[in-house]
């Protein structure tokens, strides 16, 4: 091989590591992303469930915001360390959701609403929103004419 040839060669092995070396970098931030996206959703399913498993009676509107790493499990304990760059803000709200099927038709409940955020370069992130609504069903109204309350 002659002198150019090497040069050549060089350059092309350069190029492609340099290549390589962004993809390996561009997968790795993905991979951080998605485990982010997997994090934030079981984080804010955990507060919904919480809410929907609580007795009609028993929710309140509420607004709560858990700092950046106090989010706290539904029996009062902390989460992994995986969770600690997570915040997370619950909403509750009485609503009544129309059904637009059955012109007339209101069921009234409370819309929870979960947002998840991270902090990236210093900026709070929102990773997921979910929103779920928890009807007034008849056992409810059963249970709430039973204990005397409206």
């Amino acid at each position: 091989m002659t002198l150019i040839e090497c040069l050549v060669a060089m350059a092309l092995v350069v190029v492609a590591a340099a290549i390589m070396s962004s993809a390996v970098r561009d997968g790795l931030a993905a991979q951080e992303d998605a485990l982010a996206l997997t994090l934030g959703g079981t984080a804010a399913e955990s507060r919904v469930a919480e809410y929907l498993a609580k007795p009609y009676a028993s929710i309140a509107a509420a607004d709560a915001t858990e700092n950046v790493g106090a989010m706290t499990t539904p029996q009062g304990g902390a989460f992994s360390e995986s969770y600690s760059r997570f915040g997370r803000r619950t909403i509750v709200s009485e609503r009544s959701l129309t059904v637009p099927d059955f012109p007339g038709l209101s069921i009234p409940g409370y819309l929870i609403q979960v947002t998840v955020s991270d902090l990236w370069d210093g900026t709070e992130r929102k990773i997921v929103a979910l929103q779920r609504f928890r009807p007034r069903t008849i056992e409810d109204e059963i249970a709430a004419a039973a204990a005397g309350t409206p």
